[in-house]
């Protein structure tokens, strides 16, 4: 006999519906606590979060941040770090979800952390997911929310992440470094 889906609690635990038909943010708006907002709110909001941060984390693929593999890593190295000074943030990088196996490269492929593992053994109060992979952050942050209290930012290249408390789509180099630039003025004014 087989299970109704709405009575599978693994099901529900998951998600109630499938993340690919939930409602994603926009190019120009933001997905905020579930709700559509605009992008320019979201990101005044990413800034009062990250200034009242106790003890904030990037998570960022290590071939953004420790290798030069894809074309423009360090330009994007620079702007991550660049952010992480402006709000005192640890910068951890996540393993690259597509190793090459059975061969792997000790010597040039890693995997020094595993995100969500990580987060809830660290007390991080805030978390910050660049360039994740997409179905990596998804499982990621459906963990945290499910199982933490902390707050959690997605700033996706392509279509956001509905899991996250805050999610901005499409954001390139330029996002980050405007975030970067509204973080150091906030500071100013303080």
């Amino acid at each position: 006999m087989s299970k109704n889906k709405a009575d599978n609690a693994y099901q529900q635990l998951l998600s109630p519906d499938p993340v690919s038909i939930m409602p994603h943010p926009e190019e120009g708006n933001a997905l905020m606590d579930d709700k559509m907002v605009e992008e320019k709110a979201a990101l005044q909001e990413i800034v009062t979060v990250l200034l009242k941060a106790k003890k904030p984390v990037i998570f960022t693929p290590g071939r953004i941040i420790l290798w030069t593999w894809e074309e423009g890593a360090p330009e994007k190295a620079r702007v991550v770090r660049k952010l992480a000074a402006a709000i005192g943030a640890e910068i951890l990088p996540i393993m690259d979800v597509r190793p090459n196996y059975p061969q792997t490269r000790t010597a040039t492929e890693i995997n020094p952390y595993h995100g969500d593992l990580v987060i809830g053994h660290n007390k991080y109060d805030v978390v910050v997911f660049i360039g994740v992979e997409c179905a990596y952050a998804d499982v990621a942050l459906k963990i945290i929310k499910d199982g933490t209290d902390i707050h959690t930012i997605a700033l996706c290249a392509h279509k956001g992440h509905v899991d996250a408390k805050i999610t901005l789509c499409k954001s390139g180099l330029e996002k980050l470094e405007a975030l970067t630039a509204l973080i150091n003025e906030a500071k100013k004014n303080k």
